[in-house]
């Protein structure tokens, strides 16, 4: 390692920090890139990959400066902030990429995260051999913890929360349109469930059309552009709204002229979006059923006990692997200190 500098895990999560705190240091995945790039460039840290979801924003780093990271991060937040050092932060990334940090404990989004988080920041330049190393690691640790343990087995994600939630709600799941708002994760992840739990009619509007085009595929569905949003929403009987945007995307206005076109039948809208997409005034309407991040998290509590002791089991090869990881950093550290003597 260069210098002084030490890994860090620099952020915040549902456990430690408020919706506003998370709110506020959230990075959207256009942004990712450009803020890792600033970050790398002013010297503060010399290596970084980027971690933001629904339910944490995180940076793993080398860096001797790590106050300046975190005021970089968080802003007038960055006292709300966790700071992990060393062998914690390894651990750290680990835990969040097998899902044992999550929410939804085992949740199976964010190892398509973590994934996508790495080759942005090996895009982006930002990544050497300590956090790629890192990354490559977290992976492999999650596999073992999901293939050893039946945490995925007990595991409810967000989407399959949502589904269950229509599903208690109408009748005849096979006769459910669903659209999804969004291109990121949670659309990824959500499409198959919905297809695979046999909804009729499957749709993803994004602001990128050829983005929605090529998801919508998947479980031959229909794309629109965003703009089309409150022209088309009254078709879908489920709507997973998904997306980064700093306002709400979807307005009261637009849901009750929905309503009036389907004659009151009842519609389930999961607002999955960081800040909320939904205007928070659509959940007094009539006939409508929306479910936040919160909520569903908190009905995961229902299968709790199961994936506690999935968890516990976990810990175990999480150890070995962080054992692994440091032994490796050890003797990369050895041999530099022994090159630089020589």
């Amino acid at each position: 390692m260069d210098g002084m500098s030490q890994l860090f895990s620099i952020g915040a999560d549902y456990r430690m920090a408020s919706a506003t705190v998370r709110d506020m240091i959230s990075v959207s995945a256009d942004s990712v890139s450009a803020k890792l790039r600033q970050l790398t460039a002013n010297g503060i840290a010399s290596e970084a990959a980027l971690v933001s979801t629904c339910n944490r924003t995180e940076v793993y780093c080398l860096t001797q400066r790590p106050e300046e990271v975190a005021q970089w991060l968080g802003g007038n937040a960055n006292d709300s902030l966790f700071r992990l050092c060393a062998e914690d932060a390894v651990r750290r990334a680990f835990c969040v990429a097998s899902g044992l940090e999550s929410q939804i404990l085992g949740e199976n989004e964010i190892t398509g995260q973590i994934k996508r988080a790495a080759q942005i920041a090996r895009d982006s330049g930002t990544s050497g051999v300590l956090v790629n190393r890192l990354m490559e690691k977290s992976l492999a640790a999650a596999k073992a913890v999901r293939t050893q343990t039946n945490i995925g087995g007990h595991s409810m994600s967000y989407c399959g929360l949502a589904a269950r939630a229509a599903a208690g709600i109408f009748a005849d799941f096979n006769q459910l349109a669903v659209l999804f708002v969004g291109t990121g994760e949670m659309t990824h992840a959500g499409i198959p469930i919905f297809a695979g739990r046999g909804a009729k009619r499957i749709a993803v509007t994004s602001r990128t059309l050829a983005h929605a085009e090529q998801l919508a595929a998947t479980a031959d569905g229909d794309a629109f552009p965003l703009s089309q949003l409150p022209d088309i929403i009254g078709e879908f009987d489920v709507v997973i709204s998904a997306t980064a945007s700093p306002i709400p995307i979807i307005g009261k206005g637009a849901v009750e002229r929905a309503l009036a076109y389907r004659r009151r039948r009842p519609m389930v809208f999961a607002d999955l979006g960081v800040p909320h997409d939904l205007e928070h005034e659509i959940a007094t309407l009539p006939d409508v059923f929306v479910y936040t991040l919160a909520q569903l998290g908190a009905q995961a509590e229902q299968s709790q006990r199961a994936r506690q002791q999935a968890a516990h089991l976990s810990k175990d090869i999480i150890n070995q692997h962080v054992e692994d990881f440091c032994l490796w950093w050890q003797k990369r550290t050895a041999r530099q200190q022994e090159m630089s003597k020589g």
